[in-house]
């Protein structure tokens, strides 16, 4: 991970969209360690980024991978800014929630560190679902969008341009969970000490929840869909001794990536008791290049759940029956060694 390659290969035109808090104190560094893995890997045509909410606000988005495409000297990757709130739905609680976590306890990790640089180039003029309907119109069948946020711009983009459907590629999503009901899924282990049960429950909501019409929206609309839900994401770490292989290289955005990453695994090392920080949003880009990485199952989405913020809103296909419109598939399984392995080094 993170060393570019010059190689001919087979190449994947993506179109990333994050929510990216890499730099910003008590907030997971995924969604900046997937754009350094599209970055840096060969095997992806990085299209255009655009922009959501989530992790942080959409404008801190914005600027936070602006930054990162300056210190990679990938300037003429298009940026383009999405919407600041969900649909229909207002997320003022979550972010309320959010900011005072970063004054916690929890920002004595990152205070010894400078607050991230400000861009030196701006965005584009297009909005997030203006540059996803360009590019996949200008790309028929070859672009994917890997969405690691919310869905909220691709949402968009589907209801501006209703056809978008039938042209994409496919769309990768991080999110969602599921009983593991077989031999061999993976368990859905999901753990937060430094967050009450009670504040997943009526205030954070993240990916798909955080715009559940969005969402819906998405999985009926007929592209496409590959979920990489936390059951998988929650089994792939990027640990201390993957950051010793990101210190080798001392360019300025490897000392970027450095300086904010670790902070998060060493908080979640210390207040999750994790092995290291997860890496839910570059696994999803992982398994658009290297697929095998992971199992995959087909199943449905019951849009009432979803809808109503219940989990898990991901079901078992009912034997015998098709739901049709609502069928997506789903990671349910990973290789985790052979994961880490791909996405960091």
């Amino acid at each position: 991970m993170y060393c570019c390659d010059a190689d001919a290969v087979k190449r994947h035109r993506i179109i990333l969209d994050i929510d990216n808090g890499l730099g910003l104190p008590v907030t997971d560094t995924d969604d900046g360690l997937a754009l350094a893995l599209a970055l840096s890997s060969p095997e992806v045509e990085l299209v255009g980024v655009t922009t959501c909410a989530g992790n942080t606000t959409t404008a801190r988005s914005t600027r936070n991978t602006l930054v990162q495409l300056a210190l990679a000297g990938r300037r003429e990757i298009p940026v383009a800014e999405g919407r600041a709130e969900p649909l229909l739905r207002s997320r003022t609680d979550h972010f309320a929630y959010l900011e005072a976590k970063s004054l916690g306890p929890g920002a004595r990790f990152w205070s010894h560190l400078p607050p991230p640089p400000s861009p030196d180039h701006g965005a584009s003029p297009l909005k997030a679902h203006e540059l996803i309907v360009r590019e996949v119109r200008r790309h028929p069948g070859e672009v994917t969008v890997v969405a690691a946020g919310s869905l909220t711009n691709l949402a968009l983009a589907l209801l501006t341009d209703p056809d978008l459907a039938g042209l994409l590629k496919g769309v990768v999503h991080m999110g969602g969970g599921f009983e593991a009901v077989r031999k061999g899924d993976a368990p859905l282990v999901w753990e937060t000490p430094d967050i009450p049960p009670e504040v997943w429950r009526d205030t954070l909501r993240f990916n798909p929840l955080f715009d559940p019409e969005a969402t819906a929206i998405v999985c009926l609309s007929g592209t496409p869909l590959t979920l990489v839900p936390v059951n998988v994401t929650a089994c792939v770490f990027q640990r201390l001794e993957h950051l010793e292989l990101l210190a080798r290289n001392r360019s300025p955005f490897h000392r970027h990536l450095l300086r904010y990453a670790r902070p998060w695994v060493e908080w979640s090392r210390a207040h999750r008791k994790l092995p290291g920080a997860h890496l839910h949003d570059p696994l999803a880009l992982a398994l658009v290049v290297a697929p095998d990485l992971a199992r995959y199952r087909r199943m449905w989405v019951d849009v009432a759940r979803l809808l109503g913020l219940a989990d898990p809103w991901l079901r078992e296909l009912p034997r015998g029956e098709v739901l049709r419109g609502s069928e997506v598939t789903v990671a349910v399984g990973v290789d985790a060694e052979g994961s880490e392995a791909w996405i960091n080094t």
